[in-house]
């Protein structure tokens, strides 16, 4: 799948250490974390066989916090919140971070 590629590319990056991707959007950020979904309140609303493909997120959206676990999808990222709401974060918008 030429999406799953461009994104472990990106978080491979290039030191050859995975990392984290992440998505602005003015003052809010999504990171994509390159770990599994730890969040078990999300994993409670996913079936047994969709949990393992699901990646831990977080995000700052408005001000407020949020975990969250997100999946590959052929345009992006598909992101579930802990409150049980749902996102895609377009690929084009999602870029390894890049520590200082």
């Amino acid at each position: 799948m030429k999406t799953w590629a461009v994104l472990c590319a990106a978080m491979v990056g290039a030191s050859g250490m995975a990392t984290e991707l992440v998505s602005y959007q003015g003052k809010n950020v999504i990171h994509l974390a390159d770990g599994a979904c730890t969040s078990e309140t999300v994993l409670k609303r996913l079936g047994p066989e969709m949990q393992g493909q699901f990646m831990a997120a977080s995000a700052e959206l408005d001000g407020e916090s949020f975990k969250a676990c997100w999946r590959v999808t052929p345009v992006g990222a598909h992101l579930i919140y802990e409150d049980g709401d749902q996102g895609l974060v377009p690929l084009e918008r999602i870029k390894p971070l890049v520590s200082i």
